[in-house]
């Protein structure tokens, strides 16, 4: 009987497919299929975790500015500010190849602007979210959890969960990032987080040269340490994903991430997620779209 690999309770009737980035951040391809997450593990993330993170101020306007559609394919809602008439107001940008249209809803801001009595807009401008967070910690620590099983092979996803994820297994190093993730349990579980490009930064592939824009990326970095006085060397697993453009890390077995800060010390300007076979072009979509986040800019 397959149980769920955060309750631990029967999935066998399950019908959730878990998406490791949510939909909403346009994830389509991270999926762990059904049989490892149930429904109502599922379901709490969606409310209790995902929900609060896309509430973020930085994640609407990240995702209002990029284009980024909900799950229902709907446009995410921004809020607008025009200083010379004292009002604000909700509404939408939508890009096309040649222009950039905003809907408002207030029919007096669209009335003002049209009259010409205003010709200001403002947004917040958040190159980052707001750190620390308990909520971008717990969401990192189950993104961490469930990509330490969707790395494995395919097959070896049964031997995986019976190894380090279950409730009997003999290896428990999993165990408090867990209950982190999924109850909320233990002391907060620290993060690292920095921009590392700007938004609409593209990328080419020296195997076949087509640009392409990074929306996120995700691997394990496994960082080796030792002590002074000591033969022995002891390794740290971080769970790295990249999401337009910020960059954020996080252990899978320890609160603490200092052996990362120092990596991230020793190694300036670099990422675990670098890949030598893509490179990046010295001009993006920030070029055409002044909304994006310009990292020389921060």
């Amino acid at each position: 009987m397959h149980k769920c690999i955060f309750c631990h309770k029967d999935v066998s009737i399950s019908k959730s497919v878990e998406h490791i980035i949510p939909e909403s951040l346009g994830n389509k391809s991270h999926v762990l299929p059904k049989g490892y997450v149930c429904d109502e593990c599922n379901n709490y993330f969606a409310r209790k975790v995902e929900k609060e993170l896309l509430a973020m101020p930085y994640f609407i306007s990240m995702r209002s500015r990029n284009n980024i559609l909900s799950k229902k394919g709907k446009y995410v809602k921004n809020k607008f500010l025009f200083p010379s008439i004292l009002q604000e107001t909700d509404g939408i940008i939508e890009f096309s190849e040649d222009a950039i249209d905003i809907f408002l809803e207030s029919p007096e801001v669209f009335d003002a602007i049209n009259n010409k009595k205003c010709n200001t807009m403002l947004s917040l401008y958040l190159p980052e979210p707001e750190y620390p967070s308990r909520i971008v910690s717990r969401f990192l620590a189950k993104c961490a959890y469930e990509f330490f099983l969707y790395q494995m092979p395919r097959e070896m996803y049964d031997e995986c969960v019976d190894e380090f994820m279950q409730d009997t297994s003999p290896n428990k190093s999993l165990e408090n990032i867990r209950k982190y993730a999924r109850y909320g349990e233990g002391e907060f579980w620290e993060y690292s987080q920095r921009r590392i490009f700007s938004e609409g930064t593209l990328w080419v592939n020296e195997d076949s040269f087509v640009p392409f824009e990074r929306l996120h990326q995700m691997k394990l970095f496994v960082r080796e340490t030792s002590h002074e006085g000591d033969d022995k060397i002891y390794a740290e697993v971080y769970y790295i994903l990249e999401m337009n453009g910020v960059e954020y890390s996080i252990c899978l077995s320890d609160t603490d991430i200092s052996e990362y800060d120092k990596w991230v010390e020793e190694h300036p300007g670099q990422s675990p997620l670098d890949d030598n076979k893509e490179k990046q072009l010295p001009f993006g979509i920030y070029d055409v779209n002044p909304l994006l986040i310009r990292k020389d800019t921060i």
